[in-house]
């Protein structure tokens, strides 16, 4: 009887053992272990070999997540040029595949080996529901994933073929952007507005310095070929405007032999010549592009304040405007806002176009860039041409963080401070290094003036040139605090 109870309770326990239930806790504890560790339920079933290798892959995946995660909080800038280097991203991209592939295989055999086919209808249904949600996630995740890696990679190669690389001056990067204004009607480029950002090379803050596109007698150094033709400033007449120079050089390969835009190269030198500030890298931004742009992030929250023409001297029946108030601008709007001058003028445009800068760099969260990422790529091929090369990106990447959240101090050449028609370039290049003296924290800031003006340029109750003859405006002149602040997002 004994040897008879013992064999029964031995058969009872395999029954047990192989019921429907265990099996089906069997089959979802396979699934989650191999979520967690892969290769961790080919080991408890006994395929050791296949097991013992992907748990190693695993542990691997974790160190070099836990290394790159290290490298991150201590060398930033290094990370960020990893993901921003063409090679990397390949590599990445299919490791990725490659990686996730296995999992999946894993994952399958896993479901095997739980036999789900012995299960009731029921419970099968459960199993088999919960895993193809699983591995539809993660292919589905995975395919967004390489997606975007490869749009990344894509548009730094189209964007950035550069590779001669700039040293910071100084401590500082100097970086020109200009607003391309091509269009059928015109002959050549006229920049439509030319801004240097000067980067501390360290802390990332930053100086905003706007030079109106209507800057006379613009003089250039020495070194430069336009030099030659100009020693006593760009000073033919009324036409020779600083948005001029571009089209006076663009076919000059006898002075620039070596250029691809000879033209370009010659605002730079024009540029140098007035902010006494030697440029590293340029940033050319098509401002179609950049309605693009502002339409891929879903717009831009500005604060108006007052109305904003939305037409041209020649289509003012449209009568159309950007109402005051609080408001997100689409791209239509924002290029409006950047570029009105119909009851304006340059320097509250100047102004404006500063405060749209500011608020797209401080709106543009990652969160917004990723789930944005192929519509801002596909703006941004048709968006910007630069000579800032590859390697640079994750350096710049890295100080436009560091810069989030910090004061933008701003400089305009532009009326009362200066005379834009006889400028005293003297005191503009004063103005400037008083500007970056003071954003480097290497002199305490002074007193705003009650005209708005930086410490350090003239006032505009003390002028020290002759009153602009510039029109005055026939609206309130939004934007114009924003020309010369101690702290830029309190001006916009």
């Amino acid at each position: 009887m004994t040897h008879r109870a013992s064999l029964l309770g031995r058969g009872y326990e395999d029954r047990h053992l192989d019921s429907p239930r265990v099996r089906f806790r069997r089959v979802l504890t396979l699934c989650l272990m191999t979520m967690a560790v892969p290769g961790s339920a080919q080991v408890a079933l006994g395929k050791r070999t296949i097991g013992w290798t992907a748990i190693a892959g695993w542990l691997t995946a974790i160190l070099g997540g836990v290394f790159v995660f290290y490298t991150f909080r201590t060398d930033r800038a290094r990370v960020l040029g990893w993901f921003t280097d063409p090679d990397v991203l390949l590599a990445t991209r299919v490791a990725m595949v490659v990686l996730v592939l296995i999992w999946l295989a894993l994952f399958i055999d896993a479901w095997r080996l739980g036999s789900p086919v012995r299960l009731t209808f029921a419970r099968a249904a459960v199993v088999t529901v919960v895993n193809l949600a699983i591995i539809g996630s993660v292919a589905g995740s995975t395919a967004f994933a390489s997606q975007l890696i490869q749009v990344q990679r894509n548009v730094v190669q189209e964007v950035f073929p550069e590779t001669k690389t700039s040293k910071p001056l100084e401590g500082r990067y100097n970086i020109l952007l200009v607003g391309s204004d091509a269009r059928a009607d015109r002959t050549g480029i006229r920049p439509d507005s030319l801004t240097v950002v000067s980067i501390d090379a360290d802390t990332g803050k930053s100086v905003l310095v706007s030079l109106p596109r209507n800057l006379e007698n613009v003089p250039f150094r020495d070194s430069s070929p336009m030099h030659a033709l100009y020693p006593y400033g760009y000073n033919c007449g009324d036409e020779c405007l600083l948005n001029a120079v571009h089209t006076a050089a663009q076919d000059r390969k006898d002075l620039y032999p070596d250029s691809k835009d000879p033209g370009l190269d010659a605002t730079i030198d024009a540029v140098e010549g007035a902010t006494d500030l030697t440029i590293n890298y340029y940033v050319m931004v098509n401002l179609n592009g950049f309605k693009g742009l502002v339409d891929a992030v879903g717009g831009v929250e500005m604060d108006v304040k007052s109305r904003i023409a939305m037409f041209g001297h020649d289509d003012a029946y449209k009568n159309v405007y950007i109402e005051p108030g609080r408001q997100k601008l689409d791209g239509q709007k924002a290029l409006w806002y950047a570029r009105s001058r119909v009851q304006s003028d340059d320097y509250a445009r100047m102004g404006r176009q500063k405060c749209l800068m500011a608020a797209m760099a401080n709106q543009l969260s990652p969160a917004n860039v990723l789930t944005n990422a192929t519509d801002i790529a596909s703006s941004g091929k048709d968006l910007l041409s630069t000579n800032i090369p590859q390697t640079e990106l994750g350096r710049f990447a890295d100080l436009a963080l560091k810069a989030r959240g910090k004061q933008i101090r701003t400089v305009s050449i532009v009326p009362p401070q200066f005379n834009t028609q006889t400028p005293d370039f003297d005191a503009i290049h004063a103005a400037i290094k008083d500007a970056i003296r003071t954003s480097e924290g290497t002199r305490a800031p002074a007193a705003s003036q009650s005209t708005g003006a930086t410490p350090g340029t003239p006032s505009a109750t003390t002028p020290t040139q002759p009153a602009p003859t510039t029109p005055t405006t026939q609206s309130p002149t939004e934007g114009r605090s924003a020309n010369n602040a101690e702290d830029l997002k309190t001006a916009c």
